[in-house]
C-alpha cells in the first residue's frame, strides 16, 4: 500500500468518525427538543434514531402499570413485528444492551433495556435487515446515545408528573398552544422566549435556532424600537414564505411582573392576507362598476340625442341634390354622428360587461372595445392590432377580463411614458388532447423589466410606481383572474427592450365562428293606412320616426311614457298594427309595457327600440315574442327597412 493510499484511508476513517459524531450529536439535540412532550418523546424518537443512525428500524416500548406505550418507525414502511413478548424473550431479563443476529427477519437487532434504578421500564430496539459492520466503537456510541435517551425519558416523566400536579397551569398552556393565531413572547432584547403551536407551524424552519432567535430576524418589517415600547400597540406586518405572501395584523402588549414592570412583550399575529386581497378586489370591482354605470348612463342619453342628429341629417339628404353644398354639409353631419354613435356603442359595451355574469366571451370584440376607449387618451401611443379572425370563444367573466386587459394596456402606456408602440395580438393555439387555447399578447416598446423584479411583479402590494397612490394589486389581480379562468401568463421582458405579456385561456368550444354579414332589405313603401304606436320619452325621436312613417302613408299615434302607452293601446285595442317601443323610460319601463300589451293582444307586432341591448337582455324578452329591434341611433332607411320587413311577414 502506498503512502497516498494510507493517507486516503486515514482521511476516510477520520471522516467516518466525524460524520458519526455529528449524527450522534444531532440525535441528542433532537431528543432534548422533544423533552417536554411525553407523547412525542416515545412516538417521534424512533424516526430520529433511524434518520441519524445506520439502522433501518427503531421500536420503543414504555411499560406502565397497566399500559404499554409504543413508538415505531421503519425506513421501508415494513410492518411492526416486534411486540413486548418477543423483545422480552430475546432479552431474557438482561439489564445491559445486547446484539441479536438473524432474528425476526433482521440481520442484526440491538436491544437496549430502559431502566429506572434496577427496574426495566421498557426497551429501545434498533434493527438492520441488510448487512451491518458493527464494530465495538459503534456499539459503544449507540449505547451512550441510548443511555442519554433513557435519562431524558426519566426526566420527561418527572416533568410531566409535575405538570399533572399543576393541572390549572396545564389547561391554560393548552389553550394558548391551541390558539388559532400565532403568538410569541419576547424579552426586552427581542429574543423569542415562547411560541405557541400556530407560531411554530408558520415560522419554524430552523428548529434548533427558533427559540432564542430575535423576532425581527424571523419576520422582516419589525423595527428595533418595537421592543422598547412598554405600551400596547398594533400594526401590519408583511411576510413571504416560499411562494405564499402573508399579511399579518399585529397586536402587541406588555406582560407585567408583580412589581408592575414589563419584562416581556406578547405578540399576536392574525393572518389577514386573504381578507385584505378580497377587500382590494372588491373595491376595484366597485370602482370599475361605478365607471361602467356612469358610462352607460351617459352613452344612453347621448344615443337618444344622436338618433335625432343622424336621423334628420339622413332625411335632409333626401331633399337635397347630391352636388349641392348643403348635401355635403348634411353628409358631414351624418358621418360625424355615425362616428359618435360608434363611440357610444363601445361605452355601452363597457357598461354591459361590468354587469354581466359568467358566460361565453368574444375576446376580439372585448379587446376592440378596450382599445377604442383607450385610443383617445393614448394620443402619443401607436396601437397596432392583429386579431385572428376565427378566434374561438372562451367562457368566463367579461367584466374581470375587461379589467385585466385595461390594466395591462395602462401599465404598457406607463412603461413607455406615454410615447411608443403598443401591439395587441390574438391567436389560436392548438393544445394536444384538449380544445385548444386562445392566446392574447400585449406588448409595449417601453423600458422593460429587470430580472430581479420579474419574480415579484405578480405579488400583491408590489409596485415600482412612486406616486404613493398605487396599491400594487393590479398585476396580482391580473394573475389571479387568469388562473381562475383556467389559464396562465408568460412574461418576456428585457431592460430597454420592452415587455410582452402572453395570456393563454382555454377555448370554450372547438367551432370557430364569424358573424354572418347582414343583408340590407330592399327599400319598399309601407302599406297604406297602417296604424303605428310610437312609445318613446324623447320628443325628437318620436317626431323623427313619425315624420318618416307618415311620409310612407302610415297613421301614427304617439305616447311619451309607459303609462300613456298602455292607456292608448287599451283605447285603440285591435286597431293598432305595430308598436315601436323604447325600453328605457322614466316610470313604467318598456318590458312592463310589452307584457301588458301582449296580455291584451298576443299577436301584435312589436319593434323594440333601444340605445343598446345585450344578447342576455334580448333573451329575456323572448317570452314576449319581440318581432324586431331598432338600435339607436338609426337613419330613416333603417326604420323603413325594419318595419317593412316585419309587416311583410
Amino acid at each position: 500500500m502506498t503512502q497516498d493510499d494510507l493517507k486516503l484511508e486515514s482521511l476516510g476513517i477520520q471522516w467516518n468518525l466525524y460524520e458519526r459524531s455529528v449524527n450522534n450529536y444531532s440525535i441528542i439535540m433532537r431528543i432534548l427538543n422533544c423533552l417536554e412532550n411525553k407523547d412525542s418523546f416515545i412516538k417521534e424518537i424512533p424516526k430520529i434514531f433511524v434518520e441519524e443512525s445506520p439502522f433501518e428500524t427503531c421500536k420503543i416500548l414504555k411499560v406502565g402499570k397497566n399500559t404499554v406505550k409504543e413508538g415505531f418507525f421503519s425506513l421501508d414502511n415494513s410492518p411492526d413485528n416486534l411486540n413486548i413478548e418477543t423483545i422480552r424473550s430475546l432479552n431474557t431479563g438482561i439489564m445491559s444492551p445486547l446484539m441479536q443476529y438473524n432474528v425476526s427477519g433482521y440481520s442484526a437487532l440491538y436491544i437496549h433495556p430502559l431502566k429506572d434504578d434496577l427496574n426495566i421500564i421498557g426497551f429501545l430496539v434498533l434493527g438492520k435487515k441488510s448487512q451491518l459492520n458493527f464494530d465495538k466503537s459503534l456499539f459503544r456510541e449507540i449505547e451512550i446515545v441510548c443511555n442519554i435517551y433513557n435519562k431524558a425519558l426519566l426526566l420527561s416523566s418527572n416533568i410531566n408528573n409535575h405538570h399533572e400536579e399543576t393541572h390549572d397551569k396545564a389547561i391554560f398552556e393548552l389553550v394558548i398552544n391551541e390558539f388559532p393565531n400565532a403568538m410569541f413572547l419576547v424579552d426586552k432584547g427581542g429574543s423569542i422566549c415562547f411560541a405557541n403551536k400556530r407560531a411554530r407551524e408558520e415560522f419554524e424552519n430552523r428548529k434548533s435556532l427558533f427559540m432564542g432567535e430575535r423576532l425581527d430576524h424571523l419576520i422582516i418589517g419589525i423595527d428595533e424600537d418595537f421592543y422598547k415600547k412598554d405600551y400596547a400597540h398594533h400594526g401590519n406586518v408583511t411576510y413571504k414564505s416560499g411562494d405564499t405572501f402573508k399579511i399579518f395584523k399585529m397586536n402587541c402588549f406588555p406582560v407585567m411582573e408583580k412589581q408592575g414592570i414589563a419584562s416581556w412583550k406578547a405578540i399576536v399575529l392574525t393572518d389577514v392576507a386573504e381578507e385584505k386581497f378580497k377587500n382590494e378586489e372588491h373595491l376595484l370591482k366597485e370602482k370599475m362598476g361605478s365607471i361602467g354605470l356612469l358610462a352607460g348612463g351617459i352613452a344612453h342619453d347621448f344615443n337618444n340625442l344622436l338618433t335625432g342628429v343622424l336621423g334628420y341629417a339622413s332625411l335632409m339628404k333626401n331633399f337635397l341634390p347630391k352636388e349641392e353644398k348643403l348635401y355635403r354639409y348634411a353628409e358631414a353631419i351624418e358621418h360625424s354622428a355615425q362616428r359618435a354613435s360608434k363611440l357610444t356603442q363601445h361605452l355601452l359595451n363597457f357598461a354591459r360587461r361590468q354587469k354581466k355574469a359568467i358566460g361565453i366571451i368574444d375576446v376580439n370584440a372585448l379587446l376592440e372595445d378596450v382599445l377604442f376607449l383607450l385610443k383617445e387618451s393614448f394620443r402619443d401611443v401607436e396601437i397596432e392590432k392583429s386579431f385572428y379572425e376565427y378566434l374561438p370563444l372562451i367562457k368566463g367573466d367579461e367584466a374581470e377580463l375587461q379589467n385585466v386587459f385595461l390594466n395591462l394596456c395602462i401599465n404598457a402606456k406607463d412603461a413607455m411614458n406615454g410615447i411608443g408602440l403598443l401591439r395587441v395580438k390574438t391567436e389560436r393555439k392548438q393544445h394536444a388532447g384538449e380544445k385548444g387555447l386562445v392566446l392574447i399578447e400585449i406588448e409595449d416598446s417601453g423600458r422593460g423589466i429587470d430580472e430581479g423584479i420579474k419574480t415579484k411583479i405578480f405579488e400583491p402590494y408590489f409596485t415600482t410606481k412612486e406616486n404613493g397612490k398605487n396599491l400594487g394589486m393590479g398585476l396580482y389581480i391580473v394573475s389571479k383572474v387568469i388562473r381562475e379562468h383556467g389559464g396562465f401568463i408568460e412574461l418576456d421582458s428585457k431592460p430597454d427592450h420592452g415587455t410582452k405579456f402572453s395570456i393563454y385561456i382555454p377555448a370554450a368550444v372547438d367551432e370557430t365562428w364569424k358573424n354572418a354579414p347582414v343583408e340590407e332589405i330592399a327599400k319598399e313603401n309601407i302599406r297604406k293606412k297602417r296604424k303605428v304606436l310610437i312609445v318613446d320619452d324623447e320628443d325628437i325621436i318620436r317626431e323623427f320616426v313619425k315624420g318618416i312613417l307618415m311620409d310612407e302613408g302610415a297613421h301614427v299615434i304617439e305616447a311619451s311614457n309607459g303609462k300613456e302607452a298602455i292607456e292608448i293601446f287599451t283605447e285603440h285595442q285591435g286597431n293598432i298594427d305595430l308598436v315601436i317601443l323604447d325600453m328605457i323610460m322614466p316610470g313604467i319601463k318598456g318590458d312592463e309595457v310589452l307584457r301588458e300589451i301582449r296580455s291584451m293582444q298576443p299577436n301584435i307586432k312589436v319593434v323594440v327600440s333601444s340605445g343598446f341591448m345585450s344578447e342576455e337582455q334580448k333573451n329575456n324578452l323572448k317570452e314576449y315574442s319581440v318581432d324586431g329591434y331598432l338600435d339607436k341611433p338609426y337613419r330613416d332607411k333603417d326604420v323603413i327597412n325594419t318595419i317593412f320587413d316585419i309587416l311583410s311577414n
